[in-house]
């Protein structure tokens, strides 16, 4: 028995699946555009010392 409220419910789902979809997506964009910057930092640990 398909309902009135299982379309309504199915179509929540349906479009709420896609809105994550696409805000993962664009997510991705925007860190390919902007890296996050990593400071480089020479280690003082040598395992030659040891």
């Amino acid at each position: 028995m398909f309902t009135a409220y299982h379309a309504i419910m199915f179509a929540v789902l349906l479009i709420g699946g896609a809105g994550v979809i696409f805000q993962a997506s664009s997510g991705e964009e925007f860190l390919e555009n902007n890296p996050i910057p990593v400071k480089d930092i020479e280690s003082k640990f040598d395992l030659n010392t040891y």
